[in-house]
């Protein structure tokens, strides 16, 4: 393992890959009990904190694939003998950009966790989240710094897909 073969997008994608991981077992997600009916008795309470794997659903899993793909590829990039035929930095870019508006999509709209008569159970969002959204755009960034640095761009394929249709 030669960690030098490393490009710098990778080394920042990987990084950014080992903390969404780990923040990812910090509580993401309070939850307070709050009387939705229309009663003028005002009943709120908390219950215990939730991480990303509690609090979600699917998104949890899109996290891992991320994490998964984003690891997998830096550590074939070490490897002397493994030659990947395709550049496999922009499916890292793709993933990292999709994880970063799931977790968007879950600061701006937290889970509810339980809703039955007059008592709702929401979910607050915590501090780690919000360590956890730069994470993800690390991963979306270090991928596109790679596939820069591989000379692949998004502008020149535009460019060459134009010249093929002359």
């Amino acid at each position: 393992m030669d960690l030098g073969r490393l490009s710098n997008g990778e080394r920042i994608s990987s990084i950014s890959a080992i903390l969404l991981f780990i923040s990812m077992f910090f509580h993401w997600f309070g939850a307070k009990t709050v009387n939705t009916s229309s009663l003028l008795i005002a009943f709120q309470g908390f219950e215990p904190e939730k991480n990303a794997w509690q609090a979600l659903d699917y998104i949890p899993f899109v996290l891992l694939v991320t994490i998964s793909v984003t690891l997998v590829v830096a550590a074939l990039r070490t490897i002397p003998e493994a030659q990947l035929p395709v550049s496999v930095n922009g499916l890292t870019a793709i993933l990292g950009c999709a994880s970063a508006l799931l977790i968007i999509f879950r600061i701006v709209d937290p889970p509810i966790f339980y809703a039955e008569g007059t008592f709702t159970i929401e979910g607050t969002v915590q501090f780690p989240m919000f360590l956890a959204l730069p994470a993800a755009v690390g991963i979306t960034t270090g991928g596109l710094l790679a596939l820069r640095e591989e000379g692949v761009s998004f502008a020149g394929l535009r460019a060459r897909r134009g010249e093929r249709g002359r």
